[in-house]
């Protein structure tokens, strides 16, 4: 259905096996906060990676995994189709919600269809 905003299993990478062939294209984009890792693929798919190097605590881990996924369901219809990899860098856990979502914004952008 069109116009959408869920994240179903099918847009996700699960598997240890699809994140390695991400990271080994070795093709990213980054800003102040993310690096995202890309790959070509059929549909476009969100991986995350926000390890405890950006911080100790599980909470401020999950408000920027909420932010990620929140952002790639608004722009998922609007980049191409490949399997993305967001990884969050330590100076993320500093930023407001709104701060991340404009970064997050900026940076698929540069992977928007129109391009």
């Amino acid at each position: 259905m069109p116009g959408r905003l869920d994240l179903p299993r099918q847009a996700r990478l699960l598997a240890g096996s699809e994140f390695s062939r991400v990271f080994a294209t070795r093709k990213a984009r980054s800003n102040r906060y993310f690096t995202i890792h890309y790959a070509p693929a059929d549909k476009p798919r969100l991986g995350m990676a926000v390890s405890r190097r950006v911080s100790n605590k599980a909470v401020v881990r999950n408000r920027i995994r909420r932010q990620i996924r929140e952002s790639f369901r608004h722009q998922r219809a609007l980049v191409k189709a490949m399997d993305y990899v967001v990884v969050a860098r330590k100076a993320a856990a500093d930023v407001d919600n709104a701060g991340l979502r404009e970064a997050l914004d900026q940076l698929w952008q540069r992977f928007s269809v129109d391009q």
